[in-house]
C-alpha cells in the first residue's frame, strides 16, 4: 500500500509533525508499505529527495505561492488564536474571515491541491492522509477528482474555547474526509458534540520512536552550557511562543529560588515555522526582559534550538520536565522525558492530561497560576525518592501508551480498513452493504 501525507512542514523543519510523520515512516516501510510526503518548501531544501526510504515532495514559490502566503499566515494564526482561547486578540466572527487572510488560505490550498495531483500523476498513491487544518480543505478540492480514501488529523485543541459558529465552519471541512483522528478523549466529545460524525471519528495518541529517547555516553551537559553541579535542573522544551506559558515558569521560579536557590530552569526552543518565513521575531526579548526584571538571571538559561545530542542530553541532566502552555494540542516533549525516567509537571489543559496522571508520573497545575506551578516545583526539588518513582512510572507509561509500535498499529488499523472498504466498493459496486451483512 502506498500512503501520501500533506502537512505544512516537513523534513528538515523538525517539529512535532516531522517526528511523528517520521517515525510512522519506518515503520510503514518496514511493513512492506509506501510514504510519499508533500509540504511547503522553505529555504533551500530541494524540491524532491527521499529522506530514510520516504519521498519528499515540496510546494515551492516557483508555484506562485509566496504572492499569497502573509495572508494564509494571517488566517492560519487566527485559526490558532480561536482554537488555543487566545484572550488578548479581539473576537472575529466566522463571516469577517474573508478579512482576515481566508482568501490567500484557499489560495494557497489550490496550490497544496495542484501539487498533490502533480504527485498522484506520479505516485498513484492508495490513500491521503491529511495533517492538520492548515491544508484541510484538500478533501473538499479533491472530491470526486482522486479515487483513493481520505484520512485528516487535527494535531491542535478542538474544544468548547472554540466559538460554536467557528467548530461548525471546521467541521464542514472535516466531513469531506472518510476518518478523522482526535488525539484526545476531549477533542473527540467536543466533535461530535459540534456535528461531526461519529462513525468518521478514530483517537490516536501521538507517539515517538522511544528506543531513540536514551543515551549511554558521558553527559556533559552542565559543562557546555555552564549550569552548577549541585544545581536541580528545571527543564521546558517548547518554541517560545506565548501559547506555551513560559512567561509563568519564569514567574514561578522567582518564587522557587527563595526557597531553593540552586536551581537552575534552562529553556529550549524557538520560533516557530511560520515566523520563520515570514521573518517574524518571536518573544524572546519580553522574555528575558521579564528575567531582568525580577532579578533572576543567573537561575534562567535560553538556549534556543540545540542539536538532537544536546537536547538528549538535556532530558537525561534534568530533575523534571514543566511544560507550562496556556493550551496544548499534546505536548509529546513529555512523553520525550518519560523515556528518560524524568517527572513531570504541566498545566491542566489539552493534551498534557492524557500524559500526566497527577501524583502518579508528575504533577498537574492550574494554567497561569504561576504560585501553585511553583509549590509543584519545590515539591518535587525537595522529594528525590518521590521523583525517582514519578519518572520510574512515566517511564513504563511512555514505552506502552506512547510508543510508535502502538500509534503505527491503531493507523494501520485504519488504513487497511478503509483501503478494503474502497476495494470492494470498486470490484461489487455494492457499497458498504457487504461489509456489514
Amino acid at each position: 500500500m502506498k500512503i501520501c501525507t500533506v502537512s505544512q512542514s516537513f523534513y528538515p523543519y523538525v517539529g512535532g509533525v516531522t517526528r511523528y510523520l517520521l517515525a510512522l515512516g519506518r515503520r510503514l516501510i518496514d511493513r512492506g508499505d509506501e510514504l510519499v510526503v508533500v509540504h511547503l518548501k522553505a529555504g533551500d531544501a530541494p524540491d524532491f529527495e527521499v529522506v530514510d526510504g520516504i519521498k519528499v515532495y515540496r510546494m515551492s514559490d516557483q508555484e506562485n505561492v509566496l504572492e499569497s502566503i502573509e495572508g494564509y499566515f494571517k488566517f492560519k494564526e487566527l485559526i490558532i488564536d480561536i482554537t488555543h482561547g487566545n484572550e488578548k486578540v479581539n473576537y472575529v466572527p466566522v463571516e469577517d474571515r474573508f478579512n482576515q487572510g481566508y482568501p490567500e488560505y484557499l489560495g494557497f490550498n489550490v496550490s497544496m491541491y495542484e501539487k498533490v495531483k502533480q504527485v498522484y500523476e506520479t505516485e498513484q498513491f492508495d490513500i491521503l492522509h491529511v495533517h492538520d487544518f492548515q491544508v484541510m480543505p484538500l478533501a473538499f478540492l479533491l472530491r470526486g477528482e482522486l479515487n483513493v480514501p481520505t484520512v485528516f488529523t487535527w494535531h491542535i485543541p478542538f474544544t468548547d474555547v472554540m466559538p460554536a459558529e467557528w467548530r461548525d465552519f471546521l467541521i464542514r471541512y472535516m466531513q469531506y474526509y472518510d476518518r478523522i483522528i482526535f488525539s484526545t478523549d476531549e477533542y473527540v466529545r467536543t466533535a461530535v458534540e459540534s456535528g461531526l460524525d461519529p462513525e468518521k471519528i478514530s483517537k490516536i495518541n501521538p507517539f515517538i520512536e522511544t528506543e531513540k529517547y536514551c543515551r549511554s555516553e558521558e553527559n556533559g551537559f552542565r559543562e557546555k552550557f555552564d549550569i552548577q553541579k549541585d544545581h536541580n535542573i528545571v527543564l521546558c522544551v517548547a518554541r517560545i511562543d506565548p501559547r506555551k506559558g513560559q512567561e509563568y515558569l519564569i514567574r514561578a521560579m522567582k518564587e522557587v529560588v527563595r526557597k531553593e536557590p540552586k536551581t537552575t530552569c534552562v529553556f529550549i526552543g524557538n520560533g516557530s515555522l511560520t515566523k520563520k518565513i515570514l521573518g517574524r521575531k518571536n518573544m524572546l526579548e519580553e522574555l528575558e526582559a521579564l528575567v531582568d526584571e525580577l532579578g533572576i538571571g543567573e537561575h534562567i538559561k535560553f538556549l534556543g534550538k540545540v542539536s538532537n545530542e544536546d537536547l538528549l542530553e538535556a532530558y537525561e541532566a534534568c530533575d523534571m520536565l514543566v511544560l507550562p502552555s496556556i493550551n496544548e494540542g499534546f505536548g509529546l516533549v513529555l512523553s520525550e522525558a518519560m523515556c528518560f525516567s524524568k517527572p513531570l509537571i504541566g498545566s491542566n489543559i489539552g493534551g498534557i492530561p492524557e500524559q500526566i496522571m497527577d501524583g502518579f508520573n508528575g504533577h498537574l497545575f492550574k494554567p497561569r497560576d504561576h504560585r501553585e506551578l511553583a509549590e509543584r516545583i519545590i515539591s518535587l526539588i525537595e522529594n528525590p525518592e518521590l521523583r525517582r518513582e514519578m519518572g520510574e512510572n512515566g517511564r513504563k507509561l511512555a514505552n506502552t501508551r506512547f510508543c510508535v509500535e502502538r500509534g503505527f498499529l491503531e493507523h494501520c488499523d485504519i488504513y487497511d480498513t478503509i483501503h478494503l472498504q474502497k476495494r470492494i466498493r470498486d470490484r461489487s459496486g455494492a457499497g458498504e452493504s457487504l461489509l456489514t451483512e
